[in-house]
Order: structure tokens, then C-alpha cells, then sequence
């Protein structure tokens, strides 16, 4: 090959470095913005989650509040339900 040619080669080879490294570069750059939008929602989803979660727990309270019989009522049946659906599993599970 002749000493120009090799040049030339070399000069593209060096221009297509500099476009990659550009593009890694760019590529970079938006992978982290990226997990950053992702940490900001994230975290709202989290604040949004925990208000939900408060104002649920605020009109439970409320709830009991004005009617304490029934609330205590409906928790005894649920307890008694779920203990009826353990024994009816763990018996089950006993005879297979």
C-alpha cells in the first residue's frame, strides 16, 4: 500500500473514532437523565402511595369511629373466616 493511502485510511479510521466516542458520549449523557426521570417518579409514586395509604388508615378510623359494633362485628366474622380457610387448607392438605 502506498504511504497516502495508508494515511487516508488511518484519517478515517481516526474520524470514525471521534463520531463513536461522540455517540457513546451522547448515549451517556441520556442513559443518565434517564435514571434520574426514573428516581424522580419513583419517589412521587412513593409520596402518592404513602398519602393513599394515610388516608385510607384516617377513614378506617373515622369508620370505627362511628360505628364501633359493626366494625368489631365484621372484624370477627373475617377472623373467623380466615381460621375456617386455615383448617379447611391445613385439613385438606392432611387427607391428600
Amino acid at each position: 500500500m502506498e504511504e497516502s493511502e495508508k494515511n487516508s485510511l488511518l484519517g478515517k479510521a481516526r474520524e470514525r473514532l471521534m463520531d463513536v466516542g461522540d455517540e457513546v458520549s451522547r448515549l451517556k449523557t441520556e442513559a443518565s437523565q434517564a435514571v434520574e426521570e426514573g428516581v424522580a417518579a419513583a419517589g412521587r409514586l412513593a409520596r402518592r402511595g404513602r398519602a393513599a395509604t394515610e388516608d385510607f388508615i384516617d377513614d378506617a378510623a373515622q369508620h370505627i369511629q362511628h360505628e364501633p359494633l359493626r366494625s368489631v362485628a365484621m372484624g370477627l366474622a373475617i377472623g373467623f373466616g380466615v381460621g375456617a380457610l386455615a383448617v379447611w387448607l391445613a385439613t385438606r392438605n392432611a387427607r391428600e
